[in-house]
C-alpha cells in the first residue's frame, strides 16, 4: 500500500513539498483554504493585466528555486528587470541602480558624510562573516540581535541613514520597519544587497505555483480545521471544512502554513514548539494593483516612499519593467505595497477606501496618476512577512532541533522556520518532504530525483 500524506497549505513551501513527494512516487493531497495556489507568490490575470498579488521580484541568489525552474520547463520565463530603484523625499525623485556600488557613489539622496557612513556600514556587515548567516547563528549573531536596527542606527549613524536607507529596506524586504527588526536582520540584508540582480517571471510570479499545482492533487477552498493524531506516530485525522467538508486519515502530515496557525490546527503540538510558533511575529500587508490607461515608461521599476512624506504607501512598482506581457498594448500597471502601519489600520477597510487613500498619496509624486486609473484590485495578507526583532533568531535556534525533527509524523515547512523568502519557503518544503520519505521508508525512499534543499538562508 502507498502511504497517505497530507500537506496543509498550497503556498510555495507546501507545493514544493508535494512536488518532491510526487517525484519520489507518492501521491500527496494538498489542502488549501483559499481558492488559488501560491499564497503570497501568486498572481492573476485581469482584463489582460498580469498582477502579482504580493511577491514581485526574483533575486539571483534564489539558486535552488532558479534551478528548479529547469525541472518545470520554465527556465525561459525568467527575465532580468532593469534593476532601477528610486527613493522619493519631499516628492523629489532620487534614482540608483540596485546592486551597483558605482551608481551609489553618485546617489544624490545622500550627503558625502552619509555615503561614508554607508560604506562603513557595508564594511561592518562584510566583516561579520558567518555571524550574519541567520540559518547557522553564532554567539556574535545573538549579540547583534539584542537591539533593533533603529536603536543601532540612531546610536551610530543618525536619522538620515535610518530614514533614507534602513526604512525603505525594511519596508520592502520585511514589510516592516527598523523598529520591528533587529540589527542582525538589517546587517544580514544589507550585506546581500551589495551585489545582486533582480529578475521577474514573464507570466507572473504565480507561474511556478500554478505549474506545480497542475501536477498535484490540490483541494482548494478546503481549510483544515484540525489535525488529530490517533497515536504518537499517527495515523492522523484531518477535519476539513469548506466546499468539500469531511474527515480524512493520513500516515503523515506536513503543515505549511504561517507559524501562528500551527498550534490552532495541531493542538497537541509540544509546549516548546507551541510557544515558538505563537511568538513568531508577522507584519500584515496590503497590496493594491492599479491598472492604468497609459504607460509610464520614464519611471523606476521600484519606488520607495519615505514615511516622513507618505503614511500609506511604502513601495510602488511599475510593472511594465517586468516584461512586455504584463500589460495590454499602450496600457500600464503599478503595484502599491502599503506600509506596515497602514496595512494594520486598513486591513478591515472597504476596498474603495484603501484604493482612495493609495491614489491620494501617489498623485502627489505622479500628478494626474489617478486620472489614468482603469481599475484597482486590493489583496490582503494577514501574515505578510516575518519580523526578525530582537531575540527572534535565538528563539528559532533554540527550537531548531524540535522544528527539524517534527512531532511524530507531522513536519513543518514555510517561512516560519526562518524568515520570509521564496527560496526559504521552497527549501523548507523540500526538506519536510525528505523527512516524510525518511520516516515512512518504502521503495520511494531511494532512487529519487536529485532535488536538494540547500541551506535555509
Amino acid at each position: 500500500m502507498q502511504s497517505r500524506v497530507a500537506i496543509v497549505g498550497a503556498g510555495l513551501s507546501g507545493l514544493a513539498a508535494g512536488y518532491h513527494l510526487m517525484t519520489a512516487g507518492l501521491s500527496p493531497i494538498v489542502f488549501e483554504a483559499e481558492d488559488f495556489v501560491g499564497g503570497r507568490s501568486s498572481s492573476e490575470e485581469v482584463d489582460g493585466f498580469i498582477i502579482d498579488k504580493a511577491a514581485y521580484t526574483w533575486p539571483e541568489f534564489h539558486r535552488n528555486l532558479t534551478a528548479f525552474l529547469d525541472q518545470l520547463g520554465l527556465e525561459n520565463d525568467l527575465v532580468p528587470t532593469p534593476g532601477t530603484s528610486s527613493t522619493w523625499r519631499g516628492h523629489q525623485e532620487f534614482s540608483v541602480k540596485i546592486g551597483s556600488p558605482r551608481d551609489f557613489l553618485g546617489y544624490k539622496l545622500l550627503s558625502f558624510k552619509d555615503k561614508l557612513d554607508m560604506i562603513r556600514l557595508y564594511l561592518t556587515a562584510a566583516a561579520r562573516g558567518r555571524a550574519l548567516n541567520l540559518a547557522a547563528p553564532t554567539a556574535t549573531s545573538f549579540r547583534l540581535e539584542t537591539e533593533t536596527a533603529a536603536t543601532f542606527l540612531k546610536r551610530k549613524y543618525g536619522e538620515n541613514i535610518l530614514e533614507d536607507i534602513a526604512y525603505p529596506i525594511c519596508a520592502e524586504i520585511f514589510l516592516g520597519t527598523p523598529e520591528t527588526n533587529s540589527r542582525l536582520a538589517f546587517l544580514a540584508t544589507l550585506k546581500n544587497l551589495a551585489w545582486f540582480k533582480i529578475f521577474s517571471l514573464t507570466q507572473g510570479m504565480g507561474t511556478v505555483a500554478e505549474r506545480m499545482g497542475r501536477d498535484l492533487d490540490v483541494r482548494l477552498a478546503s481549510p483544515v480545521r484540525q489535525v488529530t493524531p490517533l497515536s504518537a506516530e499517527g495515523p492522523y485525522h484531518l477535519d476539513v471544512g469548506g466546499e468539500r467538508p469531511g474527515k480524512h486519515e493520513f500516515d503523515a502530515v506536513i503543515l505549511a502554513v504561517p507559524a501562528p496557525l500551527v498550534p490552532r490546527i495541531f493542538r497537541v503540538c509540544s509546549p516548546a514548539l507551541t510557544k515558538y510558533f505563537e511568538n513568531v511575529e508577522y507584519a500584515p500587508s496590503i497590496v493594491v494593483a492599479l491598472a492604468l490607461d497609459r504607460r509610464r515608461p520614464d519611471t523606476s521599476f521600484i519606488n520607495n516612499l519615505l514615511r516622513q512624506d507618505h503614511r500609506v504607501v511604502a513601495t510602488l512598482t511599475f510593472d511594465l519593467h517586468k516584461g512586455p506581457r504584463r500589460c495590454p498594448p499602450d496600457k500600464g500597471l503599478a503595484t502599491a505595497v502599503l506600509s506596515a502601519a497602514a496595512s494594520r489600520d486598513l486591513m478591515d477597510a472597504p476596498d474603495d477606501r484603501v484604493s482612495h487613500e493609495v491614489l491620494a498619496e501617489v498623485d502627489r509624486s505622479w500628478p494626474g496618476f489617478s486620472g489614468d486609473l482603469l481599475f484597482s484590485r486590493v489583496y490582503r495578507w494577514e501574515h505578510g512577512a516575518i519580523q526578525l526583532g530582537p531575540g527572534a533568531i535565538r528563539r528559532r535556534h533554540q527550537a531548531a532541533r524540535a522544528l527539524d525533527a517534527g512531532q511524530g509524523n507531522v513536519f513543518f515547512a514555510g517561512d516560519g522556520v526562518l524568515k520570509s523568502s521564496l527560496e526559504i519557503a521552497f527549501n523548507s518544503g523540500v526538506r519536510a518532504a525528505e523527512k516524510v520519505l525518511g520516516h515512512l521508508g518504502g521503495p520511494w525512499a531511494k532512487d529519487r530525483p536529485d532535488v536538494r534543499p540547500g541551506p535555509p538562508g
